[in-house]
């Protein structure tokens, strides 16, 4: 009789490399416009894509002005003066910066320019997240089941959502991690992990550590509901896995979370050292009470869901960005899940995951519900469980409609435990049926295709701009970013970035605080600032440029160090009219030195 060869390492690989691929054509099937134009177009109702892509450039910048060729006029990875100029800069490490991501992508970024290494993280984010929930629900799950239900959760409502502007968020590649680290310290899954040694915690404790490690520069706000999903995942598993838990399992999870944390912790000590530092903002970043999951969400199509018109037909408390909607499963996906629980978690070997996927799921949606809760857009309660985070500083910070995450790894995990039982019952009418209505609710879930929208940047700043504006110089440009969230609303910001960094912006979009307010949104306005827009947003006529309050505006910006104001005059959302702006500064300043390749540059 032969002894049956191991698999070798190329063999375990393949089906995950196909899955890979699989995955891949998938996402370019989702986000196919997109992928038609990477450098010129984004997918999002939103202007968020030009606060990363900005983010992104700077990253990429910062590190070439380490190895020594770039413009050394970035500034520091976390703190930044390259926007916010005329102020306090931008402390990064209270901002979405995504410094983790941007390091990586930095060749693609020097090589192909910031815009389609944003593209190119939007394309891999579900392919990325899939991989990392396949991890997870092969703990307990066959291969074919567990791709399948993860390919669900990367191309979930939330993800596809949350690519509409927030790749941060989107980029959910640790809460998954964090539940495969927690069970295979704990010893519980189909692999035979119960005899961990001392080695295997160490090496387990090691990489999780890194992998929250990099997660603290990605989205901090990620990393803060994982923590939250593993609290009550471990509650759950103290109630409902007690048996098979011993207290040497309980110690194998305590030392390895001791050492990821260390680990964790001393990577993020940069982070944590910016965060007490200066411009950083003095309260609740967003208000309680508005990023709230409506009890009806997880059933009322919105987008990206196929079957939604692209609006969410539920009252909101104040509008709310459509890359927020992200809680739809569908009705079929529910009461399906409903099924697998109640005909598989009595007597099953799939008890114990089934129980513990849905306790867990519902317990983190309870938190996604927020304070107070709605149904309907109506108030239910005054308070919910949510209440609770919001009273812990840090944690405060929390949006909970972004916790729905980890209520959908916890839903797909049941579905594919009910796949998997269907497909090893297939000769059974019940699994048959089964079947059929697990691809009723996949097809009532899957995203449409995004539709992508043009991204305008002026070509003088990839072409001209060397020639025109002296590298460090401090530039105002029109029109500034504003903090709205609509399209090119902060498109300037994709200007500065795509320039390589040759210049200081004055304005900017980003989180911060300033001597008026314990939390802003955007730079605040100079004198002349205040001159255009309280007459334009008035209703009311350019002033007039010769007016003693028009010096006096253009002298400030001189005085405080203003080198250039950049005109593009066929931005989108200019305001006053096309010409009016380019006819106030033309008599006010003077003819431009440069008009050209859509901009108009005026020197101070």
């Amino acid at each position: 009789m032969y002894a049956l060869t191991p698999p070798t390492r190329m063999q375990r690989a393949r089906p995950w490399l196909w899955y890979t691929v699989l995955l891949s054509l998938g996402s370019l099937t989702i986000f196919g416009t997109v992928a038609a134009d990477p450098s010129g177009s984004v997918v999002a109702d939103n202007d968020d894509t030009s606060l990363f892509i900005w983010w992104l450039g700077h990253g990429a910048q910062v590190l070439a002005d380490v190895l020594g060729f770039g413009s050394g006029q970035a500034g520091g990875l976390l703190y930044t003066d390259s926007m916010n100029a005329l102020g306090e800069g931008v402390n990064g490490a209270w901002n979405t910066s995504l410094a983790g991501i941007a390091l990586l992508l930095a060749p693609l970024t020097w090589a192909a320019g910031p815009i389609i290494s944003y593209n190119l993280l939007v394309l891999a984010t579900p392919v990325l997240v899939s991989l990392a929930t396949a991890v997870l629900y092969r703990r307990f799950l066959d291969r074919l089941p567990a791709f399948i239900a993860a390919g669900g959760v990367g191309f979930s409502s939330y993800v596809i959502a949350q690519l509409g502007g927030h790749p941060n968020l989107a980029f959910a590649v640790t809460p998954p991690l964090t539940a495969w680290a927690i069970l295979a310290l704990l010893g519980l899954g189909r692999t035979n992990d119960a005899k961990t040694d001392d080695r295997r915690i160490w090496r387990i404790g090691i990489v999780f550590g890194l992998v929250l490690g990099f997660q603290f520069y990605v989205s901090t706000e990620v990393l803060a509901g994982t923590f939250l999903a593993a609290l009550c995942l471990l509650v759950v598993l103290a109630l409902f896995a007690r048996r098979a838990l011993t207290s040497r399992s309980w110690a194998a999870l305590g030392l390895g979370s001791v050492i990821a944390g260390l680990i964790a912790a001393i990577c993020a000590v940069p982070l944590l050292i910016t965060m007490a530092g200066p411009n950083a903002p003095d309260g609740a970043i967003r208000p309680h009470g508005v990023w709230n999951t409506d009890l009806l969400d997880p059933i009322l199509p919105a987008a990206p869901a196929w079957l939604s018109t692209g609006v969410s037909p539920l009252p909101r408390i104040m509008d709310i960005d459509p890359a927020e909607l992200g809680a739809y499963v569908g009705v079929p996906a529910l009461l399906v899940a409903l099924v697998i629980l109640i005909g598989l978690s009595l007597r099953s070997r799939y008890r114990r995951i089934l129980r513990v996927s849905a306790a867990t799921g519902m317990l983190v949606f309870a938190l996604a519900l927020g304070s107070p809760i709605l149904l309907g857009g109506r108030v239910l309660t005054e308070t919910g469980p949510f209440a609770l985070v919001e009273a812990v500083p840090v944690l405060n910070n929390i949006l909970p409609m972004r916790l729905v995450l980890h209520s959908t790894i916890a839903l797909f995990a049941i579905l594919g435990v009910g796949l998997e039982w269907s497909l090893k019952h297939r000769d059974l009418v019940r699994a048959r049926v089964l079947i059929g209505l697990l691809a009723l609710a996949a097809v009532s879930v899957v995203p449409g295709p995004q539709i992508a929208r043009e991204v305008t940047v002026p070509d003088f700043y990839s072409d001209a701009i060397a020639e025109v504006v002296p590298s460090g110089a401090v530039v105002k440009t029109f029109p500034r970013p504003l903090a709205w969230a609509e399209p090119h609303a902060d498109e300037a910001m994709v200007w500065q970035s795509v320039s390589g960094f040759r210049y200081r912006e004055t304005g900017g979009y980003f989180i911060g605080s300033s001597p008026d307010s314990s939390v802003i949104y955007t730079a605040p306005e100079d004198s002349l600032d205040e001159l255009l827009h309280a007459s334009v947003f008035d209703g009311d006529p350019i002033p007039d440029p010769q007016s003693a309050e028009a010096a006096e505006a253009i002298a400030d910006l001189r005085t405080s160090g203003v080198d250039y104001i950049v005109l593009a005059p066929e931005a989108p959302l200019l305001p006053g009219g096309q010409r009016a702006y380019a006819q106030f500064l033309d008599e006010a300043v003077g003819q431009p030195e440069y008009a050209d390749q859509g901009v108009r540059v005026y020197r101070l």
